[in-house]
């Protein structure tokens, strides 16, 4: 066999699948593992090849469960109660506006990150420290299809956020902290960005994005700066991986060679520089796997041995799964490996023998008889045609296997992509061959003037990172920009096994192509996407995401229409730096196309306050809809944003009113506020909110914004209120809002409570919950229950919610 590691690395995996969706104890799968491991050794010994195999991977299925037993997170420690905190600065300040932050290590496997704000000095590495804070437990946004925020920090030991309150300043403790070589390697890396700095003094583009391509330090590169990149598919030339480890080590290496050194010292040092460089950049796992895989290739070198690509691939998978075996389920470790697998499967083949003597000496002739043919036609020397063809060949070759290369890795990654980014490119095809190598010509100038101090290397460096941009640029302009749901389950299987059996040539002969057209045609399904959105036919459905300190809601409507209220945002009150969360694009786009969500019928924008408001431009740009209401449409900066995209996108503008009943899916709709009087104030209000009411059967949704006291006494002086079922409390529960008149004269049976976990305002606020109480109300909330749902068939309501418990999602009920 010429991987043998591959199978014994894919049965590894599967045994840490099984383990998360199985319980074992560490006795049961030590007992399985010994088992079939000396069911393997009595049938190879009694000369049954296959039962020994089988018995093999068996056993190393089960030293998978067993290692994944091993490393189960341990029970989440105690919150610290104290507000001064005291620790080891463990990984080291990145500033971010006029905030830093930092991770503080209060006890073994015991961590907290802290932001800072202002623009004090920043924390190092192994520095002691105690501050005073507010600590709140980490939490992401609980709606399905977001990243596990908790467990991705968990796996770091951060278990706790802190806010240092301004004024409130940091008092550095006597002594250092943390390992003497990790000091070292944070002031070489400290002292390193800061050349950068120095190398472009105002120059903040070109300062943050080399700090970023050279060392991994993101903090200064903003989104708009990269986003033809994320377009076009070739981010990943300016984050740090493994294709940075091959290209230090290959300009180390080179210059080794040109001094005279023997291979081996040439080796060693390669990897010694891989490791090097992979700490310096932050120690990321992405670069620590390329590192380790250049050292097991030269480890291979140093011991003749023949290094096949796969299976160094499957070596560095199992030594790093063995040491953490969450890490299968991770995007960038199966990005990594996907890409690297890829290439070893579809563009690295090996020759049988003979076969490369004969196809170079068939080349040659058929080089000869052109270059004779060419010297006729030209009457140029025979020797001048054979060079100029000779070049032309090999630059046509390189084209070819460069696209041939960059086409397998697209193909074979589109599967992770759609699922984790829901994004395919199809100018990545040309733009990775273009834009990558000439985006590496900026990193040995980057690296030389970082060492030397020259202006001219670092002028260098960013002039190919310029080239680099312009060429992202032009690809952006012709890139249709497919953002794709998550597939059907069986659509999936079927890519991902097509690819599999192309990969492992099955079956064989003409019969290949078989595979090969299912995999075209669940590509091509893939990126179309002709599936219904998931939703109930014929119910009235309305889910209030999980966006923090804000406000999202769905409808999907028993026709089958589907409006979004409101896009989410991060409150702002003024601040001027950008921030890389976009609500819009981050959190509400993922979840809905977790559903299967490809257009919207209507977005509806019921005021302009960034936590309801500023992430509607990205909404509009991934799901194209319709329509977009709202009550007021002012000459201000919010709506200028979105009517901007929708212009940009063709989608109809509508501003409603008091007494309007639009049409849309199958419901009585009826605007109850702004009234057709009620002027613009100059600037966003929460009474601007635009409120709905919607009837579906015997059934009664009303959608209140943010409505407050004022617009709440005049819809109950006028009885349009009524009574409600499923009651959106309005401005997040605020004792502003929701006062007990209206609520006892709507008296609702369920109630939806937009708010963000531990919020700093108190929202929702203790009043409006006694009132709701004394109602008997069901009340929903996401800050506490994640994403929740309400969904009436015009007879029964049923609630669900997305708390995540046993790693499941929700919990029906029906009433």
């Amino acid at each position: 066999m010429r991987n043998p590691l591959v199978p014994v690395a894919a049965a590894f995996i599967a045994g840490i699948v099984l383990a998360r969706a199985t319980e074992f104890s560490l006795a049961e799968a030590a007992v399985c593992a010994a088992g079939f491991a000396l069911a393997g050794v009595l049938g190879a010994r009694a000369g049954l090849r296959l039962a020994g195999w089988s018995g093999g991977l068996a056993c190393v299925l089960f030293l998978g469960v067993l290692d994944t037993a091993a490393h189960r997170q341990p029970s989440r420690p105690e919150l610290p109660t104290d507000t001064v905190l005291s620790g080891c600065v463990v990984e080291p300040a990145v500033r971010k506006g006029d905030r830093q932050r930092f991770v503080l290590e209060l006890l073994p496997g015991s961590r907290v990150q802290v932001a800072l704000p202002g623009d004090g000095p920043a924390f190092e590495y192994g520095r002691r420290v105690e501050l005073r804070a507010r600590v709140r437990e980490t939490r992401g946004f609980h709606n399905p299809g977001s990243f596990d925020l908790e467990a991705w920090m968990a796996r770091r030991d951060v278990f706790w956020t802190a806010t240092a309150a301004r004024g409130a300043e940091p008092r550095l403790l006597p002594g250092v902290c943390g390992s003497f070589w990790r000091r070292a390697l944070a002031r070489l890396r400290a002292g390193m960005l800061a050349r950068i700095d120095v190398l472009y003094p105002g120059d903040s583009y070109h300062s943050g994005m080399m700090r970023g391509l050279l060392l991994g330090d993101r903090s200064g590169i903003r989104k708009a700066w990269v986003e033809d990149f994320r377009r076009t598919g070739t981010y990943h030339a300016l984050v740090i991986s493994g294709s940075h480890v091959t290209l230090v080590c290959g300009i180390f290496l080179l210059w080794r060679r040109f001094f005279g050194y023997g291979v081996r010292t040439i080796l060693l040092s390669g990897a010694a520089t891989a490791w090097l460089y992979a700490l310096l950049a932050g120690g990321d796992a992405p670069v620590l796997r390329a590192a380790a895989g250049f050292a097991l290739f030269a480890a291979g070198k140093l011991y003749y041995r023949r290094t096949h690509i796969l299976n160094l691939l499957a070596a560095v998978a199992l030594a790093f799964l063995a040491a953490d075996p969450r890490q299968v389920f991770d995007a960038s470790f199966q990005l990594s490996f996907l890409a690297v697998a890829a290439i070893g499967a579809f563009v690295s083949k090996p020759a049988e023998a003979g076969d490369g003597g004969l196809e170079a000496q068939s080349t040659a002739v058929e080089l000869r008889l052109a270059a004779e043919t060419l010297h006729y036609l030209l009457r140029l020397p025979l020797g001048w045609c054979e060079r100029l063809l000779g070049v032309v060949l090999g630059l046509l070759r390189g084209a070819w296997n460069a696209f041939w290369l960059s086409f397998a890795v697209q193909a074979t990654l589109a599967l992770p992509m759609a699922l984790y980014f829901h994004r395919l490119s199809l100018t990545g095809l040309t733009a990775n061959v273009l834009a990558v190598p000439v985006l590496s010509g900026a990193i040995p100038f980057g690296f030389a003037a970082v060492f030397t101090g020259w202006r001219w290397t670092a002028w260098a460096a960013g002039w190919w990172l310029d080239r680099s941009q312009e060429i992202a640029r032009w690809h952006a302009r012709l890139e249709p920009d497919w953002r794709v749901p998550e597939p059907p389950l069986w659509l999936a299987l079927l890519l991902a096994g097509s690819l599999l059996a192309l990969a492992m040539r099955v079956p064989r002969g003409r019969w290949l192509v078989v595979p090969g057209m299912a995999s075209a045609v669940a590509l091509a399904l893939l990126v179309l996407h002709p599936f219904e959105p998931r939703y109930v036919h014929g119910a009235l459905e309305l889910t209030a995401l999980d966006v923090g300190q804000g406000e999202s809601l769905l409808l999907a409507l028993p026709e089958g229409a589907l409006a979004l209220v409101d896009g989410g945002g991060l409150p702002r009150f003024g601040r001027s730096e950008e921030t890389s969360l976009d609500i819009g694009e981050d959190v509400v786009s993922p979840y809905l196309w977790s559903r299967g969500i490809r257009r919207l019928d209507v977005v509806v924008v019921t005021h302009l306050h960034d936590d309801h408001a500023s992430g509607i431009p990205a909404v509009l740009e991934n799901f194209r809809p319709r329509e977009v209401w709202t009550g007021f449409a002012p000459d201000q900066a919010a709506w200028q944003s979105i009517e901007r995209k929708a212009r940009a996108l063709n989608v109809r503008v509508k501003v409603l009113k008091q007494g309007e009943r639009p049409s849309l899916g199958g419901l009585e709709w009826q605007v109850l506020s702004p009234a057709p009087r009620q002027p613009w104030r100059g600037r966003a209000q929460n009474n601007d909110s635009l409120v709905l009411r919607l009837r579906h059967g015997r059934h009664t949704f009303l959608l209140t914004g943010d409505i407050e006291r004022g617009v709440e006494r005049r819809l109950l002086e006028e009885g349009t209120v009524g009574r409600v079922d499923v009651l959106k409390v309005a401005h997040h529960g605020s004792r502003r809002s929701s006062f007990p008149e209206l609520l006892a004269a709507a008296r609702p049976a369920v109630a939806l409570i937009s708010a963000g976990w531990s919020n700093t305002y108190g929202l929702p606020h203790a009043q409006a919950l006694d009132a709701l109480a004394a109602l008997h109300t069901l009340v929903l909330r996401t800050d506490m229950q994640g994403l929740v749902t309400v969904r009436s068939d015009g007879r029964t309501l049923a609630v669900e919610s997305a708390a995540r418990s046993g790693g499941g999602w929700g919990v029906w009920d029906a009433f």
